[in-house]
């Protein structure tokens, strides 16, 4: 039963209770545990051999799922349930997941949060969209957008925004522009025809300009930074369009206010009305002398609708990403199996900048014809200042991927002979601002000096090729390694925990080998068998290790007691050995 008061029994406090505790919680309502991997596996909902992963970013539990080609399902934990069978609704959902937490003795926090809603309709009044408002006693406050089907508006690519309150605006008369829903309906109580945009003034859609053709538009920009650079948004947009554009800085009004504080503090229809009378050209307004400023306050860069990107691949972290290694280390062949990966479900640009038409071929055709992968060879892309940041702004541009892989950044690159690592420092930094700009995660190949006795032994990568200042401008670091039969990759970044993978190519594809044979390695071959036959096989008692091995008994017993100690096996009751549960997953 749920361990709390029923009108606690909401998202806005079981979820934040729920967090981090996921796995938990799906495993105790009966997911099968073997989707809960963070890899790809048979969806626990509608089965397939390899089109679910539950990558539960931020512990909410989430999961993406490709349902044979009908379209991509994704969602936290709550929808999980629902996917997976275990619950009808999101409502029994939430109850299942209360009644868990409950019996688990977890404490729910009051949260109070209002709740308000915004409808934008089009022109003909049907609905286009929904706009959540939720404001917490503490400030803070957060926007949530769906279609009418309950959908978010990036999973229709037909979706076209329209004004708020567009179908009540009369056929005539100044429309106001204002920043945000709740002053757009303070200025429709006090008499006037105003709207905005969804989602602030982060920007302004090219599709919301023809609605204002022939129309006298009047801008109301906050008081701050945001509210100026708004306000110069919509006036580029609106120039050629409108009938007039003026814009009204409302008096006395406080700094960060809004027409909403402006008019607490006693400022009514008839005072807005006369401060409309005053609103200057637009034309005027822009070429005002003011002093450029550049950022914004701390509580706007909070306040900005940011959408955190998803891993695209367990191994690739989203952002800027340096993968270094040593001549045939495999890093090419990482990084195509990393893109095929991708391609299944995103759009992927590759550039085979040192294969010709033959090698590509060669390389290559293994990949199935209906991935999402567009692959350019050598000579197609040139030097970046010979060209090269032209052609890639264009094939950005025209295919938008999700992933560029850049093979290699030695090819790319300006030449640097001159400048030195200054010159490579500014090409790579022009690569991550054109990736930023477009939205898209790029993994860059690059190559590892030798080793030399001074090296960090602990510290894989100081040796990538270049000045320090080179491997501190991506956002990630990879650095891939071959002993001749396992590949070992080290990762770190800014805002995720390094961590170390051992993996063993299997055919054209990576795998990872479980954490306790990766430790082991360079250690005694006999140990590596060993753990090897309990990985394959499962429990073994110790005579069963000495005719599998061909071992003496005391040497296995020896392997077994050490292998014990450094807790990557343990002994079962009836004195069989098997790997431990948590180096197995």
């Amino acid at each position: 039963m749920f361990g709390g008061s029923p009108e606690k029994l909401n998202f806005e406090t079981v979820k934040p209770a729920a967090k981090g505790r996921w796995e938990e919680i799906l495993l105790a309502l009966g997911v099968d545990p073997t989707t809960l991997k963070k890899q790809h596996s048979p969806c626990p909902g509608c089965g397939g051999k390899d089109r679910f992963r539950f990558d539960n970013l931020n512990g909410d539990g989430t999961f993406i799922c490709g349902q044979g080609g009908l379209g991509e399902k994704a969602g936290d934990g709550f929808e999980l349930l629902v996917h997976a069978g275990k619950a009808t609704s999101k409502s029994e959902a939430l109850r299942l997941v209360a009644d868990h937490l409950g019996r688990a003795g977890v404490p729910f926090k009051e949260n109070p949060v209002r709740r308000t809603e915004y409808l934008y309709r089009r022109p003909d009044g049907s609905p286009n969209l929904t706009v959540t408002r939720k404001d917490s006693d503490d400030g803070g406050k957060t926007f949530r957008q769906l279609l009418p089907n309950g959908k978010p508006p990036k999973s229709n690519p037909e979706f076209r925004p329209y004004p708020y309150r567009i179908d009540e605006w009369p056929s005539e008369g100044a429309v106001l522009i204002c920043e945000g829903e709740k002053c757009a309906d303070a200025l429709w109580e006090a008499g006037f025809t105003a709207t905005t945009r969804a989602g602030g003034s982060s920007k302004w859609e090219p599709d919301l300009t023809p609605h204002f053709s022939g129309r006298d538009v009047i801008i109301l920009p906050d008081n701050d930074d945001a509210g100026r650079t708004y306000a110069d948004k919509v006036i580029e947009a609106l120039t050629e369009t409108a009938k007039s554009l003026f814009v009204c800085e409302l008096p006395d009004l406080p700094e960060k206010g809004d027409v909403i504080d402006w008019l607490a503090l006693g400022n009514d229809q008839t005072h807005l009305a006369d401060s409309l009378k005053r609103a200057v050209p637009a034309s005027e307004w822009t070429n005002r002398p003011r002093v450029p400023l550049v950022g914004m306050h701390i509580s706007e860069w909070k306040a900005l609708e940011i959408e955190e990107r998803e891993w695209l691949h367990d191994w690739i972290p989203p952002g800027f990403t340096m993968l270094a290694g040593s001549p045939k280390a495999g890093k090419s062949k990482f990084a195509e199996f990393l893109a095929r990966s991708v391609a299944t479900r995103q759009q992927v640009l590759f550039l085979a900048l040192e294969y010709n038409e033959n090698i590509i071929q060669q390389r290559f055709s293994h990949f199935e014809d209906d991935l999402e992968f567009h692959l350019c060879k050598e000579g197609e892309v040139p030097r970046w200042d010979q060209g090269g940041s032209e052609v890639l702004e264009q094939l950005l541009t025209a295919l938008k991927p999700k992933l560029v892989v850049i093979d290699t950044f030695g090819k790319i690159k300006k030449p640097g002979e001159k400048l030195g690592y200054e010159g490579e420092l500014v090409s790579i930094n022009s690569i991550k601002v054109m990736m930023d700009a477009h939205h898209c995660d790029c993994l860059l190949l690059h190559h590892t000096r030798k080793s030399s006795a001074n090296d960090n032994a602990d510290d894989p990568f100081e040796r990538i090729l270049g000045s320090t200042a080179l491997a501190a401008a991506p956002d990630n670091l990879q650095i891939i390694e071959f002993d001749g039969q396992y590949s070992t990759l080290h990762a770190k970044g800014r805002t995720y925990a390094p961590f170390k993978k051992v993996l063993q190519l299997a055919g054209n594809d990576f795998v990872e080998v479980p954490t306790a044979l990766g430790d082991l390695q360079g250690n005694a071959n006999a140990q590596e068998q060993v753990l090897m036959l309990l990985s394959k096989q499962g429990p073994m008692k110790c005579s069963d290790l000495v005719r599998a091995t061909g071992k003496a008994q005391p040497q296995i017993s020896s392997i077994c007691k050490t292998l014990r100690e450094r807790g990557s096996i343990e002994r079962l009751d009836d004195g069989a050995f098997q790997m431990r549960m948590t180096d197995l997953f």
